[in-house]
């Protein structure tokens, strides 16, 4: 009786809990929005005015629709959660420009066209860039506009020297055979240092515990966004854990692995354990969305044949909507199983 009681004050502590996150995400990024609007767009408006081309909209729009929001008003505010306080202003300026240029440079790797070659120079001295048209130039501004705010300018720009030396490795995941060690190590390489250079953009120092904490909860961010991604990377021929997956119940537990890593990793940190929790709470919330994409492909998997093939499904089979009302529910219920697992 008592695992039993102990299970339902878990459960009800995380339907309480569930209002309270989803209210401390929207908070942040109402604030967000509105630092975008006084600071940033007037900088793209600029830039809409005199494009050569280079500059699409939907270059634009991942910069202040995703990017410029979700790393500050999303990442930053998780990441703010540990120390227990909310992004200072540099910090907020900081991660809002540089995580608009990390839009920019997925598209430099995404688009066959734009070379991207030349500017390994600029990552780690962007004064000696001479922009070739808008895209760069806007990119150029980014970068530097982020790293006048930023508390530890050299470790950013070296940090962001890896992610694009792991950019550019994980080219070979398009069109080729190679094994699901590397395969994993290029997940891993891509989301941690990702995250990594995000937290790099806070005041506070990072220790060693933290770090691990950061570059673990990057890659298992970066295999989640995989598994969302299937159908686009069957379609671009990129190999991902999840493209590559003959059978889904094994990549669940693959996946569910490295989030136990994850919360030890949250527990060997020195911060305060409420502190701790809640971190690990705003994990777990991403990872039900990812468990309800799971679930479609382990259906699909069981219904089709024992393998799963996904360059043999359409859009409709691999593309999970989390706008439905049915996928919204089945996240709650895996939120709470997730929270009462633990928390």
């Amino acid at each position: 009786m008592k695992n039993n009681r102990n299970s339902f004050l878990n459960a009800t502590v995380g339907i309480l809990k569930l209002p309270s996150v989803a209210f401390f995400f929207y908070k942040n990024a109402k604030k967000q929005k509105r630092f975008i609007k006084q600071n940033l767009l007037p900088l793209l408006s600029s830039f809409e005015e005199t494009n050569d081309g280079s500059i699409s909209k939907a270059d634009l729009k991942k910069i202040t629709n995703y990017y410029a929001l979700g790393v500050p008003g999303f990442l930053g505010a998780a990441f703010g959660t540990l120390r227990g306080k909310t992004l200072l202003d540099p910090e907020r300026y900081t991660m809002t420009y540089l995580g608009g240029i990390s839009g920019l440079l997925d598209d430099l790797f995404d688009d066959p066209i734009k070379e991207w070659s030349h500017l390994e120079k600029f990552i780690l001295t962007p004064d000696s860039l001479i922009p070739k048209n808008s895209f760069e130039a806007l990119g150029l501004q980014l970068y530097q506009k982020g790293l006048n705010k930023a508390s530890k300018p050299e470790k950013l720009k070296q940090k962001a020297f890896e992610v694009f030396q792991t950019e550019k490795e994980s080219i070979f995941q398009q069109g080729k055979e190679i094994s699901e060690d590397k395969i994993k190590e290029l997940t891993f390489l891509k989301g941690g240092n990702s995250f990594l250079f995000y937290r790099l953009c806070m005041k506070h120092p990072l220790d060693a515990a933290e770090e691990k904490l950061i570059y673990q909860a990057g890659g298992l961010m970066q295999m989640g966004n995989d598994i969302f991604d299937v159908w686009e990377d069957v379609q671009q021929e990129i190999q991902t854990l999840a493209t590559c997956a003959q059978d889904i119940h094994k990549l669940r537990t693959a996946f569910i692995e490295e989030l136990n890593f994850v919360v030890v990793y949250a527990h060997a940190t020195t911060y305060p354990k409420n502190n701790i929790k809640q971190f690990i709470n705003f994990i777990l919330l991403g990872i039900s969305r990812v468990l309800v994409c799971l679930d479609q492909f382990e259906e699909l998997q069981d219904s089709e044949t024992s393998t799963f093939q996904p360059e043999k499904y359409s859009r409709k089979q691999l593309i999970c909507d989390m706008e439905l009302i049915k996928n919204k529910k089945a996240a709650t219920k895996h939120y709470l199983g997730l929270h009462s697992k633990y928390l």
